[in-house]
């Protein structure tokens, strides 16, 4: 299968021809409610009211968000969109915009603590009306929501709610990352039985787990949750020699999409946009490839930055740009993206406006990004 972003992003664009919604560009969200918390930055999209406008206000998954105006409920972008604004949102809004959504999704994990996604036949006419959609991985869902939730709670405090939740939220992680980590270090898109039909190790979400793992461990070893710690820090480290070891292409000194593709590929989704994943999540370990990597991507895409390779922005390809110093190329993927939210507002999903703020917060020297 393709990975997950295009099957996801696919149900944006046709969210206009469902039955009882609208077209996406067309759809307007109420305001948000005002904040005085500090400023995620100055001019452009203001994310923290656009993600405030997506959650979802009734129905059973009041708490959740919507990908895009009248989209279906997707948990891994939504958390990748969640993250950067939590240093943004002050006491009242991190209960309000954080921890309902975090209790929301402890709420609807299986057995197993895999989680369904959500479609809305009908958008905000109707949110009581709902189906539920296979999620497009079990790892990254699970490592992008060990990330939010420790950056919750470091950023409320609210211990109280850890305490309460951390063996749940320990369970996700040992359920969908340890258990899910193949003989090559590498960890399945999918537990069992759906790992049966499809046991890839991704680098995209291989990047995403290993930042899951590793923020979920430094805050156990600050609890004093030693061995926990330990645990889940060595099956990062494994992951990171992993992708050095089976991912990264010497010969074409750039990484694979996955350990099921023998060679780099060309193609800009996944071959060209799965190249900063690594420097973009933090896999130090890594850090001898990120030139080479940023390399191919500009070799194999030139002019990326302008949007022209894919009908979605991929403003994560910006942050890499940014974080890599290449302000010029961040600058202009900011642009392409403000072009793109006005002209076409279903195309720049929650996680897209996540990472334009990541961006954002880099080129105006706001930290934690």
């Amino acid at each position: 299968m393709q990975r997950r972003h295009f099957i996801v992003r696919s149900t944006a664009l046709s969210l206009a021809t469902l039955p009882g919604t609208q077209a996406l560009a067309q759809v307007s969200c109420p305001p948000p409610p005002t904040t005085t918390t500090p400023s995620p930055g100055t001019g452009g999209i203001d994310v923290v009211a656009q993600i405030k406008a997506l959650r979802i206000p009734t129905g059973p998954y009041t708490g959740g968000y919507e990908i895009a105006p009248n989209g279906r409920l997707n948990w891994y972008f939504t958390q990748l969109g969640l993250l950067p604004i939590v240093q943004f949102l002050g006491a009242a809004d991190l209960d309000t915009y954080i921890r309902v959504y975090l209790d929301l999704y402890l709420k609807n994990l299986s057995a197993a603590a895999t989680i369904d996604d959500v479609h809305f036949p009908y958008g905000r006419a109707n949110t009581s009306v709902f189906t539920k959609v296979l999620s497009d991985s079990d790892d990254a869902y699970a490592a992008t929501f060990l990330s939010l939730a420790v950056r919750y709670v470091r950023a409320s405090g609210n211990w109280t709610w850890w305490e309460a939740n951390k063996a749940r939220i320990k369970t996700v992680a040992y359920r969908n990352l340890a258990l899910a980590v193949k003989r090559n270090g590498l960890i399945s898109v999918f537990q069992a039985p759906r790992s049966e039909t499809n046991s890839i190790g991704y680098l995209m979400d291989n990047c995403e787990n290993y930042r899951g793992l590793r923020d979920l461990a430094g805050l156990l070893r600050e609890r004093s949750e030693i061995s926990d710690a330990n645990y889940y820090d060595q099956i990062a480290t494994n992951v990171a020699t992993a992708m050095g070891n089976v991912i990264y292409n010497t010969a074409g000194r750039a990484f694979t999409p996955s350990d099921a593709d023998p060679l780099p590929t060309k193609t800009f989704y996944p071959g060209t946009t799965c190249q900063v994943y690594a420097q973009a999540f933090g896999v130090h370990e890594l850090s001898r490839f990120f030139d080479p990597a940023w390399n191919y991507l500009n070799a194999q895409s030139p002019q990326w930055e302008d949007g022209r390779y894919d009908p979605y922005p991929w403003a994560i390809l910006g942050f890499a740009a940014a974080m890599r110093g290449q302000r010029s190329q961040a600058v202009a993927k900011q642009t392409a993206v403000e072009k793109l939210f006005t002209a076409n507002r279903g195309l720049v999903t929650i996680n897209e406006l996540g990472f334009y703020q990541r961006t954002k917060s880099l080129l105006v020297g706001t930290a934690a990004v």
